[in-house]
């Protein structure tokens, strides 16, 4: 890791009441009807691709970080799902949003759900604001039963840090992002990596600057289309999301 990388500060007090503050006036903001933006429904529409890709039938689904429901909206339509989240008013709108499913307000590293009652889990940037990642993958291994997989999508600090747009933690908000490389070696004691890829190209710092500028996307697309070279980007690792399918080991 390296010295501009974001870390805990060890002399703050991550207190659940902190920060399940902070994510209830998060969702209030940015989790409404009118307010999912289009990069969250391309996460959603990527995870719910590769949990297709699986071929389960009525999977065991828990999503990890479900906010308001509306991801579980569409996960229910997979399997059963149970939703965790630290925010309770977003708990309580998923509860009016998805009846069908099961919802739990906490953290999920204090929750103590049974070994093995789950064969998916599935958690969209909410990794970079747990306190202990290493024992949150340890927490996701154990609540899978054999062959479980896990999707997880989560920040890619390489073009968060590189991002103008993006300004310091707020109050109650925990942060720290990681690589491609961080986040497959987190996972290599538990699971066997899949897939590991960006999606969203974005930043404008940095070498990002240049990849991303008006003069070079002009000459690219004087060769190729903009799909073709948003996907070029996403596969170089220039993606503000980087997501993963793993199978758990054993």
């Amino acid at each position: 890791m390296n010295a501009n990388s974001p870390r805990l500060d060890s002399s703050r007090q991550w207190d659940s009441d902190s920060q399940r503050r902070f994510w209830n006036h998060w969702d209030l903001q940015h989790l409404q009807e009118t307010t999912i933006g289009r990069e969250a429904l391309r996460r959603g529409e990527v995870v719910l691709s590769l949990l297709r890709t699986l071929g389960l039938q009525r999977p065991r689904i828990l999503e990890i970080g479900c906010a308001n429901g509306w991801l579980a909206e569409h996960l229910q339509k997979i399997g059963s799902v149970t939703g965790v989240d630290i925010s309770d008013l977003a708990i309580e709108a998923a509860r009016s949003r998805v009846p069908g499913a099961e919802f739990v307000a906490g953290d999920i590293l204090r929750l103590n759900f049974p070994d093995g009652c789950f064969d998916v889990v599935v958690t969209l940037e909410t990794f970079s604001h747990v306190t202990d990642q290493r024992r949150f993958i340890e927490v996701v291994a154990n609540v899978l039963g054999k062959n479980g997989h896990l999707i997880l999508a989560t920040q890619n600090r390489t073009v968060y840090l590189r991002n103008s747009r993006i300004g310091p933690p707020a109050e109650g908000q925990l942060r720290r992002w990681v690589t491609r490389k961080e986040l497959r070696g987190l996972l290599s004691s538990y699971f066997k990596c899949l897939q590991l890829f960006t999606i969203e190209p974005s930043g404008d710092k940095g070498f990002l600057r240049i990849i991303n500028s008006r003069k070079v996307n002009a000459a690219l697309h004087r060769l190729f289309s903009e799909e073709r070279i948003r996907g070029m980007k996403e596969h170089w690792g220039c993606g503000q999301t980087i997501i993963a399918l793993a199978k758990k080991l054993g």
